[in-house]
């Protein structure tokens, strides 16, 4: 089993397809959480706390350089309208002209509807304009 390179995990905004993927991505991170409390009644046994889990939610955030006026255009309008949109991850590879966009349908990828809760835009002088975007997960992944 080879191990996943950084630069080979991806986020796609929209189907998980080469078209959709974050452009110029420089960071991502996926969490997943579990929330669970404690179920113990008379009837479990020994000593120790019987766990259920109780809510799960997920979310995705993504760093990277947005260079033209349309793609931040694009970004506060989605922003703006809230509605909830499909975000997912794949694992890429590098195909001629891909960028390393193509997903490969890796055993762990995932996608489901999520809303745009946190955009950061960093303007330094003289560098290009950097985006923080983070997605909240609103159901379950498939």
């Amino acid at each position: 089993m080879s191990k996943i390179k950084g630069e080979n995990f991806r986020v796609f905004v929209g189907a998980i397809a080469a078209a959709n993927a974050i452009p110029e991505a420089t960071n991502c991170s996926c969490s997943i959480n579990g929330n669970t409390e404690d179920s113990s009644t008379k009837d479990s046994e020994g000593l120790y706390a019987l766990q259920t889990m109780v809510s799960k939610s997920w979310n995705v955030q993504v760093d990277s350089f947005e260079a033209t006026a349309a793609e931040l255009k694009a970004i506060v309008t989605a922003f703006n309208g809230a509605a909830p949109t499909t975000v997912g991850w794949d694992q890429t590879a590098k195909t001629a002209g891909g960028q390393n966009r193509t997903p490969v349908s890796a055993s762990f990828k995932r996608s489901g509807q999520a809303i745009l809760n946190d955009v950061t835009f960093t303007f330094n002088d003289r560098a290009t304009v950097t985006t923080s975007l983070q997605y909240q997960g609103t159901g379950a992944l498939s």
